[in-house]
């Protein structure tokens, strides 16, 4: 008996949760990442209400994100694009044109990755963007991109 599905929808789902995965893989670093910062913030200055702002806009983020992830594995394409746009695309300039910015002006690659918070900061920092690049790397293959459509719940 022959199979009916096409190749790229029996490769692309597995894709698809995969980069699902790593972007769901980035967030949590994100977390981490603005837990250290946070951590390290409240235990010098104390918090204040510019603080909670931020924390509450990058709370809706990461929830925003995570759920577009949590979409992506199940095949709907507006998430697709909503990662690729906003994680992809917003969310790894924002951590890497700082970066970037940093070096030209004579920061050496310690630095860079170092936001005087935690010793575990370079690390997470690192796992998120490797997380971002993976999560965009994948969702790019054509598999993915053919499975999309065909909601699975």
């Amino acid at each position: 008996m022959e199979s009916t599905m096409s190749h790229a929808s029996v490769t692309g789902r597995p894709l698809r949760t995969v980069a699902a995965g790593a972007f769901t893989l980035a967030v949590l670093a994100g977390i981490a990442e603005a837990i250290l910062a946070v951590t390290s913030i409240a235990g010098t200055t104390g918090l204040d209400s510019g603080l909670l702002v931020q924390v509450a806009v990058r709370g809706a983020v990461f929830a925003t994100a995570l759920s577009c992830a949590w979409y992506l594995a199940r095949g709907h394409r507006w998430a697709w694009w909503a990662l690729l746009l906003g994680l992809g695309g917003v969310g790894l300039a924002s951590m890497l044109v700082p970066m970037a910015a940093a070096l030209a002006d004579g920061a050496s690659w310690s630095t860079v990755f170092d936001a005087g918070t935690s010793p575990l900061f370079p690390a997470v920092r690192a796992l998120h963007i490797l997380s971002v690049l993976v999560g965009v790397t994948v969702m790019l293959h054509p598999g993915v991109r053919a499975s999309l459509g065909r909601v699975q719940g």
